[in-house]
């Protein structure tokens, strides 16, 4: 097996201290990153999958799979490939993992959680970016580069460009005036550039020490605080769904990593910027891990969306297959799900599903029977259809 790379060290100090944050969040939490690391190791998923290159190669990195889908979504994922696990499995002669639902949490918020991490940039072509984005007019590393900026060569202490970031917004309005002066345009980051240019400081820097700081975990429900506080919330309203003054930023941060997160927000910088002068709105600046918390929250926003279309639901229910085996009519070859417990919660729906794979995985190949495979929001919808089907079961706590 590869040596843990900085990033995953990176990872595992923030997860040492997670646990607290998390169970103080007041957001829809659910689940323990922290306890979900321990469940990846205990229960071999890192035979098969790895995390940023770090373990097995039959299953897909769980960094990177998935990235930017709700939990049911993510369950939703799994399901699909879980005839190949099992099939797996069995090759090489593996129990078949079950989870309690907490565990199943625990071990889908790991595998969130560490995609906020972004796997550390090309510091190559960091410095292609550097140049080309003209941040070396103004700013040196390394002894090399412009004086009319502050020097960068104390952000290659860090891995992550978050730090960064927070210092390019935070000087935003300053910068832009100097820019414009000096007829040089604003910068725009696409994709992982921020990251690259993150790696970029940290090999070219004149820095004595380049021990690694370790950032505090970044806090989603200190994040939700911050966004009302910093009056995000008056263009992006409350839940950050958007309004006529800002867009919807669940689907402007959709499936993109930390990086490219910070450099969209970035690129709005500007035009937010005079959006909220014309509001007579503060310009927020943040400090110490107030950024990523931020970030953090938009990040999470879309990870724990509810609800789902019941009506929808209900085709699904039928055009996958599930009514022929789970007749109300009790007639199926599986139970009837009007009255199981499995129904009263999304997760309780795939920690169920999971468990008995197998033992439906026999059923399909001796029936010659479609495996259901669930996409976009399938699976929430078939999770609303089955409770709105079982009221008395939904409403228990």
């Amino acid at each position: 097996m590869k040596p843990l790379p900085a990033v995953l060290l990176l990872v595992a100090g923030c997860l040492a201290g997670v646990s607290g944050a998390w169970a103080q969040a007041t957001v829809s939490v659910r689940g323990d990153p922290a306890t979900g690391s321990r469940i990846f190791i205990e229960r071999g998923c890192e035979r098969c999958h790895s995390i940023w290159g770090n373990g097995g190669t039959l299953g897909p990195d769980f960094a990177v799979a998935g990235t930017g889908r709700s939990l049911q979504q993510l369950a939703g994922l799994f399901w699909n490939h879980t005839p190949r696990m099992i099939e797996t499995v069995r090759r090489r002669g593996l129990p078949w993992p079950t989870f309690t639902e907490a565990e199943l949490a625990d071990l889908i918020s790991y595998i969130y959680y560490v995609k906020l991490f972004d796997q550390p940039g090309d510091p190559d072509l960091g410095e292609r970016w550097f140049r080309e984005k003209r941040c070396v007019e103004c700013h040196s590393v390394g002894g090399s580069g412009g004086r009319s900026g502050p020097a960068l060569d104390g952000y290659a202490r860090y891995i992550a460009p978050i730090v960064l970031a927070e210092g390019m917004w935070n000087s935003g309005a300053m910068m832009q005036t100097r820019q414009s002066a000096s007829g040089i345009s604003t910068p725009v980051f696409v994709g992982r550039e921020l990251a690259d240019i993150q790696a970029y400081l940290r090999q070219a820097s004149s820095l004595g020490s380049r021990d690694v700081v370790m950032l505090e975990p970044p806090n989603p429900d200190a994040g939700r605080r911050l966004f009302a506080v910093k009056g995000c919330v008056r263009c992006h309203g409350a839940s950050g769904s958007g309004t006529s003054s800002g867009p919807d930023l669940r689907a402007a941060t959709q499936r993109l990593q930390v990086s490219e997160i910070a450099g969209r927000l970035w690129n709005h910088s500007a035009q937010m910027a005079a959006a909220m002068r014309a509001r007579a709105i503060l310009f927020p600046r943040f400090q110490g891990t107030e950024m990523a918390d931020v970030i953090a929250y938009l990040y999470y926003l879309r990870f724990y969306e509810t609800g789902g279309d019941a009506r929808g639901g209900e085709l699904v229910f039928t055009r996958k297959g599930c009514s022929t085996c789970h007749a109300e009519t009790g007639q199926g070859i599986g139970p009837p799900l009007s009255a199981s417990a499995a129904v009263r919660t999304p997760l309780a729906l795939a920690t169920a599903m999971w468990n008995h794979a197998p033992a439906m995985y026999d059923r399909t190949q001796l029936e010659r029977v479609e495996w259901p495979r669930f996409e976009g929001e399938e699976m929430r919808d078939l999770s609303a259809y089955l409770q709105r089907l079982s009221p008395g079961v939904r409403r228990r706590p």
